[in-house]
């Protein structure tokens, strides 16, 4: 396994997550549309994909404010930071110990969910500049439902991690978007995954949401693992490029009953 991660820059970590626990995640996500589906006096669908399908045609800012609040709900960070994949990284990668330099994130991407002037999955592109943390360190992504090649999935260069930081796009909308001269399209493959599997990624490894779909929601979550053993990391200072900021400006929209 080791050595396969060392050699493509990723692995997937096959029926590492139960199941059911992963489909229970997406019914607790479900209840934050259903909650807002309520507010606005609409009928609840049985399903994630309706319940969504359903807010994003009654209110696109009601949509975008709950699908922005998906990653701070408990049942994703627990997903993210399951004991499992904690043991399967401390025994498999031989750290001892696990920072956690931001977040989580929930990938959302279907035909008929697009925002006006949204993005649509992300471009080619290296996690190392926006986290800079371990040089070890290790992206976690795990698929909330099966992803086959044409549901969106995650695409991946093996063996790009070995190249280091590459240069980005210079320009105000996507700093952070690899140069196209630095790699093939062909040399881009996707990744089949299963509910239960987990991607493991090198920080480095050049990778991109697939533009490949149907008519079906893919819907995904991850998080980034620093190692706070790396030689670099400590010398470093344990950086991170998260920043915690408070709003305290919203306020005003508060209504007290």
């Amino acid at each position: 396994m080791i050595n396969n991660f060392a050699k493509n820059g990723f692995i997937i970590a096959k029926s590492l997550i139960d199941k059911h626990f992963i489909l229970d995640i997406n019914e607790n996500l479900k209840k934050n549309f259903d909650n807002k589906l309520k507010h606005l006096n609409l009928n609840i669908p049985n399903e994630i994909y309706e319940s969504m399908k359903l807010l994003h045609k009654a209110d696109i800012e009601a949509y975008k404010k709950t699908v922005g609040s998906l990653w701070r709900k408990m049942s994703v960070f627990n997903l993210t930071h399951h004991i499992k994949l904690q043991h399967y990284v401390k025994k498999n990668f031989n750290w001892t110990d696990i920072a956690l330099p931001g977040g989580q994130v929930v990938h959302i991407q279907a035909n008929c969910l697009k925002v006006p002037n949204g993005y649509f999955g992300v471009s080619a592109h290296q996690d190392f500049p926006s986290i800079q943390g371990s040089l070890d360190g290790l992206v976690i992504w795990i698929p909330l439902v099966d992803i086959d090649f044409n549901r969106f999935p995650l695409e991946v260069i093996p063996g790009s991690h070995k190249q280091g930081i590459l240069p980005s796009i210079k320009n105000k909308t996507a700093t952070w978007e690899i140069d196209p001269n630095y790699y093939k399209e062909d040399d881009f493959i996707p990744l089949e995954c299963k509910v239960g599997d987990v991607v493991l990624m090198s920080y480095f490894t050049i990778h991109r949401s697939s533009q490949n779909g149907d008519d079906r929601l893919r819907i995904a979550c991850s998080t980034r693992y620093d190692n706070p053993n790396e030689k670099s990391f400590i010398e470093r200072g344990y950086p991170s490029a998260y920043i915690r900021t408070v709003n305290r400006e919203q306020m005003h929209d508060i209504k007290f009953n």
